[in-house]
């Protein structure tokens, strides 16, 4: 028998409410690799999948993916001031249309510069560039809200939308693993094209856009609530259509697993006894 190393202990004599070793690493460095699968079926995936991959290949080795993701949010923050210049002067919305290619540029490029380069932080990557959209997208919605081609009340039903499906997006990623970039062939980059061609069209159709009235409401602010509630009731019925999808799968996995709970707060997973699985 092999005299037992120095200062090491067996798992079993690990006496409880004790943190081993391995249970103490940083949540950032434990798991390091996990990723997940990415689904963009988005109008112009394809294409801009192609122009991502040609611009990381020849993005200089000193910009770094936190440069692109600063560059996407600093677009943003231009969207904002060039819709709120539209109230001056038309020729601010050239400004806004710079700043959603840069806010594009940024925020797509980043995690493919990080992926092409091969040097990936899977956790705060991630923490950080979603942080960043969401923020992004709120300079982006508000700027819309105070242009002169949108109403703020549309706006904020706009970003609701926008932060809805967000929100069950990144759920996804945790339950499921999987990244769903568009839903009914509308991301990102097509609700930037959306906008850019919006405020193009406000130039052309003049300053009665918002002020058109039926029975004393806007009638842009019906149109974008009418489409609010069509969005939340397809968000419902996709909520149940996953949920059933999905409930075997979670059943099987979660009935080989009791959760308990640590005097020290750390979830730790005791494996009951493995039961018949077939798929």
């Amino acid at each position: 028998m092999k005299p037992p190393i120095a200062g090491s202990r067996d798992k079993a004599s690990v006496r409880p409410g004790e943190v081993s070793a391995r249970a103490a690493v940083s949540p950032l460095k434990r798991d390091a690799q996990v990723a997940h699968k990415r689904v963009n079926m988005g109008l112009l995936a394809e294409p801009e999948r192609r122009a991502l991959r040609w611009l990381a290949e020849r993005t200089p080795t000193r910009v770094m993916p936190d440069h692109m993701t600063a560059l996407g949010v600093a677009g943003a923050v231009l969207v904002l001031i060039g819709l709120l210049g539209a109230n001056i002067s038309p020729l601010f919305v050239m400004l806004a249309i710079f700043g959603l290619f840069l806010n594009w540029l940024g925020d797509s490029l980043d995690g493919t510069l990080a992926r092409y380069r091969r040097i990936e932080r899977p956790r705060f990557g991630y923490f950080m560039d979603h942080s960043c959209d969401l923020i992004s997208q709120t300079f982006i919605f508000i700027g819309l809200g105070v242009s002169p081609y949108f109403t703020m009340f549309s706006a904020l039903l706009a970003l609701s939308m926008y932060l809805l499906m967000s929100s069950y997006t990144y759920l996804k990623v945790m339950v499921l693993g999987t990244h769903q970039l568009s839903y009914g062939g509308m991301g990102a980059t097509e609700l930037r094209v959306g906008i850019a061609a919006w405020s193009l069209f406000g130039i052309w159709f003049g300053p009665g856009l918002t002020g058109a009235e039926i029975v004393h409401h806007r009638v842009l602010d019906e149109a974008i609530g009418g489409m609010w509630l069509l969005v939340f009731v397809g968000f419902i019925w996709m909520v149940r259509s996953d949920l059933s999808k999905f409930h075997d799968i979670f059943a099987r996995e979660e009935d080989g697993r009791e959760f308990a709970n640590d005097s020290n707060g750390i979830d730790a997973v005791r494996r009951a006894p493995a039961k018949p699985f077939s798929v």
